[in-house]
């Protein structure tokens, strides 16, 4: 089970929504197994259809997670038109960066009026949905 904070969640659907018509893309970082924070990441595709996240600021949000002592719990990106489920170049993707980053894969569907995050474990080509928990403040 994943566990996420209101705050953290809130941050992912709205980022997606303000990105929107174009997919939104970042990391979660997390204290002690628990999302705290949501970073929102330029999508330089500045697609409706796909993502790509500029090295460059991977690295400056990677320090930044380290300086915190905050873990990166995850990376997520907006589908507009579809469900929040990987797609085939998702999964593709993922495999060619699981050797690097094994953390659970988020999904926030813009499809309907009301915004929703899905998350997943996306290993060897196989998707396995995790069961999100949000809680209501962070305890520290």
């Amino acid at each position: 089970m994943l566990k996420i904070t209101s705050e953290a969640l809130q941050g992912m659907l709205a980022h997606a929504q303000a990105d929107y018509p174009n997919e939104a893309c970042g990391y979660l970082a997390a204290r002690d197994g628990l999302v705290v924070r949501a970073i929102p990441m330029r999508n330089v595709d500045a697609s409706p259809t796909s993502y790509t996240m500029d090295p460059l600021e991977q690295l400056k949000v990677q320090k930044g997670l380290r300086e915190a002592r905050l873990e990166h719990a995850g990376i997520y990106h907006s589908h507009v038109a579809t469900a929040a489920y990987p797609s085939k170049r998702d999964i593709a993707n993922a495999l060619a960066i699981q050797d690097f980053c094994r953390v659970p894969y988020w999904l926030v569907t813009l499809k309907d009026q009301r915004p929703r995050a899905r998350a997943f474990t996306l290993l060897d080509g196989h998707v396995q949905e995790e069961e999100i928990l949000e809680v209501a403040a962070c305890p520290h």
